[in-house]
């Protein structure tokens, strides 16, 4: 009996401990309550504290580090492309406006083609659409410059989060093999891969050692044992390297730095490549124009924009060379020898016309570039909703398993309480019972 009792009052004394931990971690992030499992000592000889577990679920935090990595995709990704929408529909730099402008004093124009105010408000209108793009370029070019910064932030973020889960790994494989407990280890352990989870899409993978081996979507190794990968950035090229191998990250790469690629990659290129080729086919078609026509001093059109083709956006500028009297508004018609000749004198308009037409017909693309950017910032942000949405979910699956219940902690303090009574209660009769035996001889 006293054997018994001793054991069961063991067993309740590590019981409270555990509950009484729980109670003082209940607010703490990242805790998993504990319990203490028993078994039988078989043969009447009491109970045995097998076990005190962390009550966790692999798949509960497998969910959490994969919807946060989704999340933090669609978020990163979100600020670019709201940012590109919202510039691209300023109305200060919107393109279809400034050319609408250019029109617009073309088609003044058009009642005193030799007047130089009208001729300089054309050159005007142009200037302003060539500075409008060029803002519109620098706040792109700025953008890129913010993204490749945090790219290379990240990547020192995930190295070192890298080398602190390899410490954690060393000393929980330590703890192991000693026996000793290892609960708080873990605990701390699962808070950074969850962080490491919102830089990049990561597989987790436990060993029996209690070591955990992760590698990103694709495969490629970050941490093998005690073992951290390295990371480095080349603008959006992103490559690991574990040991002496080189792993080169392009698709599929997920969280934070998959978002900020994304964004690079379908969003700031893809919208300066459409800028580039509306100015472009904008400067072709207007040029063209103008070479149909003659200037005031009865010569041929020469070009209104000028750009080069390898960045049409960032060079895109009025040809330097024009002035007022070189704008050809004179019309023209072909001679006997198949040559074209000014169709009139100073006061023909005849060409205006034909540039006019031509710019009307420019503003379709900039409308369906910034719609497409639209629909795109609001199916990403649709996507960041239900990223979330399921990352709240995962977060409450696992805090319902793992978190502390004040409630079932009182409830299992005051059984253990009562555990411990009885078995003191227990000791107390085997007491009272061998006195009793001594007392008979």
């Amino acid at each position: 009996m006293l054997s018994n009792a001793l054991s069961g009052l063991n067993a309740a004394n590590v019981a409270l401990t555990v509950s009484g931990n729980n109670v003082a971690n209940s607010a703490t992030v990242g805790y998993s309550r504990q319990a203490a499992q028993f078994g039988t000592a078989g043969n009447l000889n009491g109970v045995l504290v097998n076990n005190v577990d962390r009550i966790v679920n692999g798949y509960f935090n497998q969910d959490i580090w994969r919807t946060q990595s989704d999340l933090s995709y669609y978020d990163s990704k979100q600020s670019y492309l709201g940012y590109a929408e919202e510039l691209l529909g300023t109305d200060s730099l919107n393109f279809n406006d400034a050319v609408s402008s250019i029109a617009d004093a073309l088609s003044s124009a058009l009642t005193a083609p030799e007047s130089t105010a009208y001729r300089q408000e054309v050159l005007s209108s142009a200037a302003s659409l060539v500075n409008k793009m060029a803002q519109i370029n620098g706040a792109i070019s700025d953008q890129r410059q913010q993204l490749s910064l945090q790219m290379n932030e990240t990547a020192s973020s995930v190295e070192s989060t890298l080398q602190k889960l390899a410490d954690y790994n060393n000393k929980i494989a330590i703890a192991t093999a000693k026996g000793d407990a290892t609960a708080t280890l873990k605990d701390s352990r699962e808070q950074l891969v969850t962080t490491l989870s919102s830089y990049v899409g990561i597989a987790v993978t436990e060993q029996r050692d209690g070591t955990i081996d992760i590698s990103t979507n694709n495969g490629s190794p970050l941490l093998v044992g005690t073992q951290a990968a390295s990371m480095s950035v080349d603008r959006t090229d992103v490559s690991i390297t574990f040991g002496r191998q080189i792993f080169g990250l392009a698709t599929n790469v997920g969280g934070s730095l998959g978002g900020l690629i994304s964004a690079d990659t379908e969003v700031l290129t893809p919208t300066v490549d459409s800028l580039g080729n509306i100015l472009s086919q904008l400067a072709d078609d207007v040029n063209n124009a103008l070479a149909q026509g003659f200037d005031l001093n009865g010569n041929a059109g020469i070009a209104l924009f000028s750009y080069d083709a390898n960045d049409p956006l960032g060079t895109f500028a009025v040809n330097s060379d024009i002035t007022t009297v070189q704008l050809a508004f004179i019309g023209s018609n072909v001679d006997a020898g198949g040559s074209l000749v000014a169709a009139g004198g100073v006061g023909d308009n005849s060409n205006i016309q034909a540039v006019i037409d031509t710019l009307s017909a420019q503003s379709n693309n900039y409308s369906l570039l910034v719609g497409a950017l639209a629909s795109q910032s609001a199916e990403n942000q649709s996507s960041v909703d239900t990223a979330q949405a399921l990352n709240d979910n995962a977060i409450t699956a696992r805090d319902n398993l793992s978190g502390v219940n004040l409630d079932e902690e009182a409830s299992n303090i005051l059984y253990y309480q009562q555990m411990y009574q009885a078995n003191a209660k227990v000791i107390s009769i085997a007491d009272q019972t061998f006195q009793t035996l001594l007392n008979m001889f």
